[in-house]
């Protein structure tokens, strides 16, 4: 028999692809782009991002505010159980909340400085106001981007204005009281996004948003150990919206065994498994019934795997596989299995070239950087410390950590066996989730019109990615000839 020794010249990350241009029609547009995923038939996500399943990154903030941007947190199985439900419960009984003091700007504010707060704090919609509070009008980022204005002018000639005889135009009501419940009901009545809720003397008090009204989505880890039963019970009874079975390594007889125990469960949630990293691990997880995939290994920026082992596999490298497979299983069942890439994730560029085949990116270091992220946040003396102006880094660790000691995951059974497969460090703090996420879901739906496609579906059917050397990746993905000062 001949051993294998190479599968591939070279394992392909990301950054070593270009997305190619493709026709773009009229109706083509940046604000016609939807980013919405389905990873099952009862779980269909707006943008597709997932918060890695790592204690320093996702806890009940975190997950609640990807949730809110139309994502989804996932929640570690190294929490005690009756931590992890009781986030999913808070999560899933969050109601919609007004904004009581939303960001203003003054009608003689120009439109470049109303664009440095919409980059700043991640909102699309900014009222505008007079010196005594009173409401004029809103600047809508969508809107702005219809009209042919100079940066220069004043925010009173982007605005919507105001009209108190056109609820339409902009719907408002005079009740500075008003409850969640009456919201909720106005909104449905006036089949608006939002509402502006002003006092009798037309200044503005807060706003309310559609998008906040619902349920926002959530998904729990278990593990293949002892225990996994309990933990699924008790998150289907909060009514979690995702199972993830989390393990380094998923190509094995445990993973089967409780993929097929879960769907004699009857569960009405799907389940996820993963990692792998093979054509052949990815099959057998499609063939054992998981409804979702997940896959990648070494390819996180705080594991170690590779180094202490010599095992995993560029993070493109497997995802080409995991495509391969689940269209192989596809013509051969008729059943279309999504996929999830985990790690090596870290950008804009790297999650565009990730969704030509991933239905969904799951990222780590990305997610961990911001104020919402799960980990210690230090000043610049290194001193945790509350306060958001004074955070200079947050703490990160991976789960196969001497910190974290998440021996389950890493198919450890006791610390006579267990060895670090990941490590602790910092990462520079990023500010809020809000506006970073928004920030990179305007790159990638500028991507898709690039290439053409409306969403990601056809995304993943159309798009066409080219590998670049080194020498043509200095010159087309960075700037160059340049000085570099500023």
């Amino acid at each position: 028999m001949v051993k294998k020794i190479i599968i591939d010249p070279h394992g392909f990350t990301f950054s070593q692809f270009s997305l190619l241009t493709d026709y773009s029609s009229n109706d083509c547009r940046i604000q016609d782009i939807s980013l919405e995923t389905k990873l099952a038939e009862n779980l269909t996500l707006r943008i597709p991002l997932l918060s890695a399943a790592m204690r320093s990154v996702t806890g009940y903030e975190m997950a609640l505010e990807l949730g809110k941007a139309g994502g989804l947190g996932v929640l570690p199985a190294r929490l005690p159980i009756e931590e992890q439900v009781d986030i999913v419960k808070r999560i899933k009984s969050y109601e919609m909340s007004f904004v009581e003091d939303p960001l203003i700007v003054r009608e003689t504010t120009t439109l470049e400085e109303v664009l440095k707060k919409v980059k700043e704090h991640g909102f699309s919609k900014i009222p505008v106001v007079d010196k005594n509070n009173r409401f004029l009008g809103i600047f809508i980022q969508q809107h702005y981007w219809e009209l042919d204005i100079s940066p220069s002018e004043k925010v009173t000639a982007a605005m919507i204005p105001f009209d108190k005889n056109n609820n339409k135009k902009i719907p408002y009501c005079v009740k500075p009281d008003l409850s969640v419940d009456e919201a909720k009901e106005l909104l449905e009545k006036l089949k608006q996004k939002y509402i502006v809720v002003l006092d009798e003397q037309g200044r503005l008090g807060k706003l309310a948003f559609r998008k906040d009204v619902g349920k926002v989505k959530v998904a729990s880890t278990i593990t293949t150990h002892e225990g996994w039963k309990e933990r699924v019970k008790a998150n289907l009874d909060v009514g979690v919206d995702l199972i993830v079975i989390d393990t380094s390594d998923a190509y094995n007889e445990f993973t089967e065994e409780v993929i097929k125990e879960y769907k004699k469960m009857k569960a009405p949630v799907p389940i996820c498994a993963g990692n792998i990293i093979t054509y052949e691990g990815a099959l057998f997880l499609m063939e054992a019934g998981a409804d979702i995939v997940k896959g990648g290994m070494s390819a996180g920026s705080i594991c170690t795997t590779k180094r202490e082992k010599g095992v995993g596999r560029a993070p493109l490298t497997a995802l080409i596989e995991m495509d391969k497979a689940r269209n192989n299983y596809l013509t051969k069942t008729g059943r279309y299995v999504p996929i999830i890439i985990d790690g090596g994730v870290s950008t804009a560029a790297d999650m565009i070239i990730g969704l030509t085949m991933a239905n969904a990116n799951m990222m780590g270091n990305y997610f961990n950087r911001f104020y919402e992220a799960a980990g210690d946040k230090l000043d610049k003396d290194g001193n945790i410390t509350t306060i958001e102006s004074h955070i200079k880094e947050v703490v990160t660790y991976g789960e196969g950590s001497e910190f974290a000691q998440n021996l389950g995951r890493y198919g450890h059974e006791s610390l006579k066996t267990f060895f670090p497969e990941g490590v602790k460090d910092k990462v520079p703090y990023a500010g809020r989730l809000k506006p970073n996420v928004k920030a990179d879901i305007l790159k990638i739906k500028a991507a898709l019109v690039n290439a053409g496609c409306i969403n990601l579906e056809e995304f993943r059917e159309k798009s066409v990615i080219e590998l670049i050397s080194e020498y043509a990746k200095s010159v087309v993905g960075e700037t160059h000839s340049i000085k570099g000062t500023g």
